[in-house]
C-alpha cells in the first residue's frame, strides 16, 4: 500500500531526515573504550567538546573533561548541572553526553553519588554551547535534546551488541535557532 491509498502514512522528507547509523560492537562499562564507538564519537565530534561525562578513557580530540568518579581522567570534578550552571570559560562547539543510562548503573558507576537528573541538565546545556553547536547524547533510549530547545536531529547511530544485550543509541543534534 502507498502513501496515495493509504490517509493515515505519511511521506517522510528525505533530504531532512537524520543519517542512520548501524555499528556492531561489544557492549563495556566504559563506553568509549569500544573501539567502534570511540572512534564514531571522535569522527563526530567538532572542535572543542565538553565531555560532561568523560569516564576513564580519552577521546583523540580537544576536549575538557568532567566526572565525578574520582578515579576518571578528568580536568573537573562536579555534578553535571552545576557544570553546566557555573561554566565562565569559552562555549564549546560540541558537548557529549554519556551519563550512567539508568539510577542504579549511576548508584554503580559513582558509588552511591547520584548524577544530575537529565531535563535539568538538557535544560542548561545552552550556557556552555556556541550557536549552531552540536550535542551528542548516549543511551539505551533515544531521549535527545528536542526541537523544544531549538535542536534538530542530525544523526543516529544504534550500536548493536549482539543477543539479549541492549543496545547504545547516540544521537547528534545540532542547535539551530
Amino acid at each position: 500500500m502507498n502513501i496515495a491509498e493509504n490517509p493515515h502514512l505519511h511521506k517522510t522528507d528525505v533530504s531532512t531526515s537524520p543519517l542512520f547509523d548501524y555499528i556492531k560492537c561489544p557492549l563495556h562499562r566504559y563506553t568509549f573504550k569500544v573501539k567502534n564507538i570511540r572512534e564514531w564519537t571522535e569522527n563526530n565530534c567538532e572542535g572543542r567538546t565538553l565531555n560532561l561525562f568523560a569516564g576513564r578513557t580519552k577521546l583523540n580530540i580537544d576536549e575538557v573533561r568532567n566526572d565525578l568518579d574520582p578515579e576518571a581522567l578528568a580536568d573537573y570534578r562536579m555534578d553535571a548541572v552545576e557544570f553546566l550552571r557555573t561554566w565562565q570559560g569559552e562555549k564549546f562547539d560540541t558537548v557529549l553526553l554519556d551519563p550512567p543510562y539508568a539510577f542504579r548503573k549511576s548508584m554503580e558507576m559513582y558509588k552511591g553519588i547520584k548524577c544530575s537528573p537529565f531535563k535539568q541538565m538538557k535544560d542548561e546545556i545552552k550556557n556552555v554551547l556556541k550557536e549552531g553547536g552540536k550535542v551528542i547524547t548516549f543511551g539505551y533510549h533515544s531521549n535527545t535534546m528536542g526541537a523544544g530547545r531549538g535542536f534538530k536531529v542530525e544523526k543516529i547511530a544504534l550500536f548493536s551488541h549482539g543477543g539479549a544485550i541492549h543496545d547504545t543509541i547516540a544521537s547528534v543534534e545540532r542547535h539551530c535557532l
